[in-house]
């Protein structure tokens, strides 16, 4: 019997803090919409710097470096906004910052490589014609 009592006691609290804890569904939509807006916004403020660059005689070198740094604003609020969404959807990984940001930074080094990839594909374009 004391054994049961002492598990209870112990499970009681681990049930309610996971309860308390828990997100619903439109929790879940809610950060998913912002995640989704603000990884939008970083892409339209690299959408602008990649046509603001292009006409220019910037070596795609120097392009690459550049947009690494460009739209730090956009680029932080999708960063933490990806955060945010992948903490709902594994609760169990909260505790591992690294490892969410490490996930945060390969989405954010996806988008520059694909800006930067764009921009080179604008220049063979115009060179062609």
């Amino acid at each position: 019997m004391a054994v049961r009592v002492m598990t209870l006691r112990f499970a009681i609290p681990a049930a309610t803090m996971f309860l308390l804890s828990a997100f619903t569904q439109a929790d879940l939509e809610k950060a998913k919409q912002t995640k989704d807006y603000f990884k939008d916004n970083y892409w339209k403020c690299l959408a602008t710097e990649i046509v603001q660059k292009q006409p220019t005689n910037i070596s795609v070198q120097d392009f690459s470096v550049f947009i690494k740094g460009a739209c730090g604003q956009e680029r932080s609020r999708f960063f933490k906004s990806l955060i945010d969404y992948m903490v709902m959807l594994h609760p169990d990984k909260a505790d591992h910052y690294s490892l969410l940001a490490s996930a945060a930074n390969i989405a954010v080094t996806a988008a520059i490589d694909d800006a930067v990839n764009v921009f080179v594909d604008l220049r063979s374009d115009n060179k062609g014609k």
